[in-house]
């Protein structure tokens, strides 16, 4: 690699590095906002929908709640570890 490749590629590699790292906090933010959106949802027993027939349909969105719980959880977990492991570089 050249001298001047060096020059225009290493501050951006740096801005590149620094940019993963903020965008994975804020991935993890998301996922704790929908955390509480989840926390929510769980506290519901059951949603109502009123159909155009004047019927109504009732469903329980505990059985949901479960595992977009479980995934935002593992979410949070594997985006941690890769954060930590891009710092502790």
């Amino acid at each position: 690699m050249s001298l001047f490749d060096r020059f225009y590629t290493e501050p951006y590699v740096k801005l590149g590095n620094r940019l993963l790292n903020i965008l994975l906090a804020a991935v993890i933010c998301c996922n704790l906002v929908n955390l509480y959106f989840v926390f929510d949802l769980y506290g519901y027993h059951e949603i109502i929908k009123y159909l155009p027939d004047n019927s109504m349909k009732s469903q329980s969105p505990r059985n949901l709640a479960i595992p977009l719980y479980l995934n935002s959880l593992a979410n949070m977990l594997l985006l941690f570890i890769c954060l930590m492991a891009r710092l502790s570089r």
